[in-house]
Formats: C-alpha cells, structure tokens, sequence
C-alpha cells in the first residue's frame, strides 16, 4: 500500500540509520519509528536523541554485545536447550551493564530515565552464573551429580587406555599402529588384517583399505560398557539441570523480554546519533503555530557523505554530485509556497526534502539541516507525487490524480501539511491552472501548510499577485545550461522547455520555430525573468560566501580564546607549582641554615646570623623573579604597580589587605588585593636619590608647571565632582604638582561647584583661576600637596 512516508521513501531513510544498530532488536527499534502525535512528544523524542548524541561523542558506544530477539525463544512450549539459554542469559547481562551505566552516572538525566525501565535481573543472573563458563559452556560443578559422573567417567577412560594400552604392547606385531580410536561409542584398537584371530575381541569395523581392523579387546569390554552407563547418567544430569535453568528463565520472562526492548530502544537512539554526526544535523524546534522554516536542508538519500552507505543498503552507484540545500519559510501569514522551475530542476526534489524532514522530525530522527529550523507539528502528511494510472479502475493519469486529490481535501484539516507535485498538469494548460488555483484556494481557507511544484505560468502569475503564497524558483545557470538545484524564493522560475530541447539536441529548426509561435512579448518576459532571477543568485552567493568567512571567523576566534585559557591556565599552573617549589625550598634551607647557627653559637664562633641567612637564600629570592608578576607575592621593600593605576611604588608596610604605597616620594594607602609584584626590591634612596629627586620648582603660583588637564564642559555637577574625585587621585599617584580642570563659563553653577570641591579636598594644597593663556575664569588651577 502505498502511503504518504513511503511516497518520500522515509522507509529508506530509516533502512539507512538501521545500519548504523549494533543488535537485531535495535534495527527493529529504528524502523518502528513514525511521526509521533503530539508536540510534547516530539520535543521529548528530539531531547532524548541530543542527550545520546552528546553521550555518543563523549563517552562513546553503550555495552550492546549480546543484545538479541529472545521473544522467539519463549514462544515455543518445549524446553529451553541450553545453547539458547546462553543466549538469554547473555541478552539479560546485556540489559544489566546498560542499566549499570547510567546508574553511576548523573550527567544523562533522560538516558538514565529510559534505562531504569530495565529490571533488575541480578538476583536471576547470579543464579544462573554457577551453570556456566565465560564461552557459555556447563560448567562441571552445575551439580554434585554431574561432578561425580565426570570424576568417574575421567577415572574410567584412563582405566580404558591403561587397558588397550597393555594389550597393544603384548601383541605389538598384530598392531596396525599403536592408536586408540572410537568406533561406535566404543574404545577399539587397529590390529593388522593378517593377524586378526591375534586379539580376541569383538570386530566393530574395518578399514578401508582393508589393511585394518578395529577390535575392542575382550579386557575392556566391560570396562566399555560401564563407561557407556556413566555417559547416561551424564546425559540425564544434563537434561533435569537444563529443564531447571529453562524454567528459571521462563518464570522472568517478562522482565527479560522488556529488558531486551528498552536496550533496544537504547540502541535505536544510539544509531540515531551515529547517522547525526554522519550528516552533521541540528536539533530542531517545533511549532505548534503553523511555522515551517528549514535552513539549509539537505536530502539524506542525496547526501554525498551517506553514498557507502546507500550503495550497501540498495546497490546504488555513488555519485560525485554534491547535495544542494535548501531553505524553505512558511507560516500562518504565508502558508503555501509555489515552486516553479525547469524540468530535472529539483522541485520534486525540494518538495520531498521539506516532506521528509518534517517527518524525520516528528519521529525523533537526526534533521540534516542548519541551527534554527523550526518543524511544524502536523497531524498528517497529506503527498500526491508522480503517477497513478489505474487500468483496472479505467482510469486516466489525470483522473487518478484528481481521484487521489479528492481524497486529501477530504482529510486536510487546518494543522496537515500537504505536497501536490505537478498540480494541473496533465491536461489542458488553462483549465489545468484554473483548477490548481481553486485548490490552493481552498486549502489556503482551510489552514493547511501548502508546497506546490508546477509548470503553468498562470498559476504562477496567481502566486505572485496573492500574498499569503510565496513564489520560489529552481535555479537555472545559463552559461553551462545546466540547473544549479538551488532553491530562490521571491520570484517565478522558467519551465526552459525550448532550452531543454535545444539540450537534447532536437533540430534547430524545430526550436527556431518554437521561438517565434511564443512571440517578441514571450522572449522579453523571459529575458526579464532569467535576468532577475541570474540577480538573485548573485545575491545569494554573496551571501552564502559572507556567511562563510563570518563562520571561519567565529571558528578562528573560538580556537584562539580557548588556546589563550589553555595557556593561561597552564601559566598559571607552572607558576603555582614554581612558587609552591620554591617556598618549600626556602624553608628547607631556613632550617638548615638556622640548624647550622645554632651549632656554630654553641661552639662560640662569632657570626652574623641575618647576614648568612640572607646569602644563603639569595638564590631562591632571584629565582622568584621568574615567577609571572600576579603569582609573585606582594612584600614589604618590594616595588609593586597599581591594577587600576599603572603606577608603581615601593611598599611600605602591609597591615592585613592594607598597603601604604610610596609614589614618587607620596605614601598612598592601597589594596593589596590590587597590587601586582613588580620584581626585587626598591632600590635604596642613596642609589635612586638622582632618579628621584624632583625637578626644581620656581616660586609663584604662575612658575609651576601644568602638567595635566580635565574637561568636564556640559556635564552635571554630580558626574562632574565624581569625574574630578578620579582625576585627582591618578594625578597624586602620578606625582603631579598643578592640574587643570576645565568648567567652562555658562552660568557658573559648575565653575562653584568644582572650586567648593578642590577647597574641601585633601590633597588640594591651593587652587587658582586659571591665567589668560589658561582659559581665565572658565578654568580652576589646582596646586596639590
């Protein structure tokens, strides 16, 4: 029966993640899937599948070995063999290591959720467990009895070759050859045709050259026959322990068999996150508002990257064509979209990718296409693509079209989404396109999401002039005379018919003459059409090309930031693990300094002990300076420089997280949480009193240098005195002597304002207006301490 996911060949598709199961239930699983009828059920499904695939790629495959249909075992009403209680037994420790794994791991809430629908099956495996060996052979302590037959039977075997053995040796010219062998369950030995009556004993065979006979001597008969009992009795254990382990297994079937399917289930997820990293697909969202917007999908039974995989699954020849995506919008504004274009253009193509996507979607499967599509939660998928002539019915292609036609406008409803290829072809042209606009008509009224494919230049013109349709056309590259199979939406696409012709090479004749019965009017329109649509292709290509570098742009600077927190990171590190090193360092030769001084004050030799405690950990204090600046611990004598500053001072003194600061012979208490080691320590005033020393300072206020300035024109007064509080500040820990601050004239609100400031301010030694060549009274000269 022809349905309408058959008709996009979504049984294909699922074929093709099938592949990808590691056990039968798991095939099984993913080609089960269908559309599912809720939007709470479709988010739930696609969350599932994203919390698999980031388990995929960061732990790797589930422990699936052994997985297997055991249904079919349970069916039968005759007694579990135990090779095929191996096999549930191997199926149930399956289920129990995928529950393990989730059990101990909390990073998959929703795989975690699923896998604790497995029961709990220890209490049967560790049951089960004595009976058999790793390769799923019965162990020999499966029972007391069964360990005892064995004994006896080892016992009575070696008895039987000590036996043939002796007589072997005894009649060693009879022997054919000093071997051992079976014949009929039975111990027998080669004796030589010529010498047969040699042995006395019962003739089992002969061989087939006739050169031998194999005798079972008249001394181990009895030795035989009693290994023959034990064999029975060995037989018979094995039977009641294999009834017994049938039985077991049958009274949990129940929770074997929904075992079996949950791991099933888990692989059906698992090869779901195989094929999406196959075909590089997104997570989609779902609409429940009529919104279909696919950006950049792509057709996975055209996909290049899934070609091995189509020629395993149905013998396809790998084509070196690559897959053109496309992108489709539609929503409760602009529900249908009319897709014109050349003939082998793509538009059945383009019509089964949105078809098939929306399904693969709905069912939980991977979605090759871009971030941000958003999927419409339909109630149905309503397709009529290609052919359905009906010779028993005596019905035309056109009549089963329509006959097909009329069955989805009676099933439609207001969230399906329907697929008409070719809709009005198939007869006359004009009444074709009358009737394909009645029936989008009617389908725009009834709600529908709505994909046309169509040849007809009246039902294009009837898109164009309607709002709620969106026109869209299959790229066509004049230059080679080839279609692109890109997907332009805005504008009508052209049949190219004559093109197609001319392509197949009928005569030129035909074609010329073709041209003229469409007329001057025809060719103009076209060349119109042709010339808008070569526009937008550019448009799109450039685009595309922008859309790309900005990609390898985001690509470039995500590795450079995560290259630049590795080598921070691992600085920071290096520079802990220095500095911890040599802290220990320093205090193990502390100790041992200070343990050498205290022998030498007992010996009564004179010495200075800070002196020899300074030499010796000199080198420890030099290699500090390798230390990045901010792992460098901030001392007393040091020089440091202020975070938010970029001054450097010498420090004082430290009293907790408070530092005293000397700038440019000015103390300023200080952070220390916002200082950064400078290296050693400062240098001693005699060495630095040059560097030091201030420059001289002529008497008068109009003798000191002005050395930084501050325009606070057309700010409010608070912004202001908060402007000039940050000013100040740099400018003390800068050094500075006279600063400028400029206010302007206006109305003399700031002018006041910012002179009240600078009279009240602690580090204002005076202040002036400013001179002349200042700024005069729009400018205040401040002197600081």
């Amino acid at each position: 029966m022809v349905t309408p996911l058959s008709t996009l060949e979504f049984d294909r598709v699922l074929t093709l993640i099938a592949m990808e199961a590691k056990s039968a239930p798991g095939r099984d699983a993913v080609m089960r899937r269908a559309p599912l009828p809720s939007i709470e059920a479709c988010e739930s499904s696609q969350a599932d599948l994203a919390e698999m695939v980031r388990y995929f790629l960061g732990e790797g495959l589930l422990p699936l070995a052994g997985i297997v249909d055991v249904g079919s075992l349970f069916t039968r009403e005759t007694v579990i063999e135990l090779d095929e209680s191996w096999i549930i037994i191997r199926a149930a420790r399956a289920t129990q290591a995928i529950r393990e794994t989730f059990e101990r791991d909390d990073r998959f809430p929703r795989l975690s959720r699923l896998a604790s629908a497995i029961p709990d099956l220890d209490e049967l495996l560790a049951k089960t467990n004595k009976y058999f060996t790793r390769e799923g052979k019965l162990r020999e302590e499966a029972s007391a009895e069964l360990r005892a037959i064995r004994q006896k039977v080892h016992q009575k075997r070696a008895a039987i070759q000590r036996a043939l053995t002796d007589v072997m040796n005894r009649h060693s010219d009879a022997i054919q050859e000093p071997l051992i062998v079976m014949r009929g369950d039975r111990y027998c030995i080669p004796v030589r045709s010529d010498h047969r009556n040699a042995v006395t004993g019962i003739l089992h065979e002969r061989s087939g050259s006739g050169a031998s006979f194999f005798i079972e001597p008249m001394q181990v008969v009895e030795l035989n026959n009693d290994l023959a009992d034990l064999l029975i009795q060995e037989r018979e254990e094995i039977a009641r322990i294999t009834r017994f382990i049938s039985q077991l297994l049958v009274e949990h079937q129940r929770d074997i068999v929904d075992g079996v399917d949950v791991a099933a289930e888990l692989d059906a997820l698992q090869a779901c996150a195989i094929f999406h990293r196959a075909v590089d697909a997104s997570r989609p969202a779902f609409s429940a508002d009529r919104e279909l917007h696919i950006i950049d999908g792509r057709h996975p039974l055209l996909d290049e990257r899934l070609a091995a995989a189509r020629e395993e699954a149905f013998s396809e020849r790998a084509e070196e064509r690559r897959v053109v995506p496309i992108t489709i919008a539609l929503d409760r504004e602009k529900s249908a979209l009319v897709v014109s274009g050349p003939n082998a253009g793509g538009k059945t193509v383009a019509l089964k990718t949105a078809g098939l996507l929306v399904a693969m979607a709905m069912s939980g499967l991977p979605v090759p296409s871009a971030d941000g599509t958003v999927i419409p939660c339909v109630d149905a998928l309503h397709v009529l693509i290609g052919d359905d002539q009906s010779v028993l019915e005596h019905l035309s292609t056109f009549s089963a079209y329509l006959t097909r036609l009329k069955r989805i406008l009676e099933r439609v409803t207001n969230h399906s989404l329907v697929l008409l290829d070719e809709l009005g072809s198939g007869t006359d042209p004009e009444e074709g396109a009358a009737l394909a606009a009645s029936v989008i008509e009617h389908l725009l009224q009834t709600g529908a999401l709505l994909i046309v494919t169509t040849h007809l230049s009246a039902l294009k013109s009837f898109a164009v002039n309607d709002s709620r349709i969106v026109n869209a056309s299959m790229e066509f590259d004049s230059a080679t005379g080839l279609p692109t199979y890109r997907l332009i939406t805005g504008i009508p696409g052209r049949s190219r018919a004559i093109d197609a012709a001319r392509t197949i090479g009928l005569p030129s004749s035909i074609i010329d003459n073709a041209r003229e019965r469409l007329g001057d009017r025809y060719g103009e329109t076209d060349h119109l059409l042709a010339e808008l649509q070569k526009r937008m292709s550019d448009v799109l290509k450039q685009r595309d090309e922008a859309l790309r570098l900005q990609r390898e742009l985001d690509a470039e600077r995500a590795k450079f930031e995560e290259k630049t927190a590795a080598l921070e990171k691992e600085r920071a590190r290096v520079g802990s693990s220095f500095r911890e090193e040599l802290d220990r360092l320093r205090d193990d030769v502390a100790r041992q300094v200070n343990a050498e001084i205290q022998h030498m004050r007992s010996a009564r030799t004179t010495i200075n002990a800070s002196e020899v405690m300074k030499s010796v950990t000199k080198p420890i204090e030099q290699a500090m300076e390798f230390l990045p600046s901010d792992e460098r611990e901030v001392r007393v004598g040091d020089k440091a420089q202020h975070r938010k500053f970029k001054v450097t001072g010498d420090v004082v003194s430290i009293d907790g997280g408070k530092v005293v600061l000397n700038v440019n012979g000015r103390k300023m208490t200080v952070e220390l949480k916002d200082l950064v080691s400078s290296g050693g320590p400062a240098p001693s005033p005699v060495r630095d009193r040059k560097r030091q020393a201030r420059p001289p300072v002529l008497q008068g206020n109009d003798a000191v240098q002005i050395s930084a300035e501050l325009n606070l024109i057309g700010q409010h007064v608070d912004d202001a005195l908060e402007e000039s509080d940050k000013f100040l500040d740099r400018a003390l820990l800068e050094g500075k002597q006279a600063v400028r601050i400029i206010h302007g004239f206006g109305t003399g609100k700031l002018r006041q304002a910012i002179r009240e400031h600078l009279r009240k301010h602690p580090a204002v030694k005076s202040w002036r207006p400013g001179a002349e060549n200042e700024g005069g009274d729009g400018a205040t000269v401040a002197m600081l301490e």
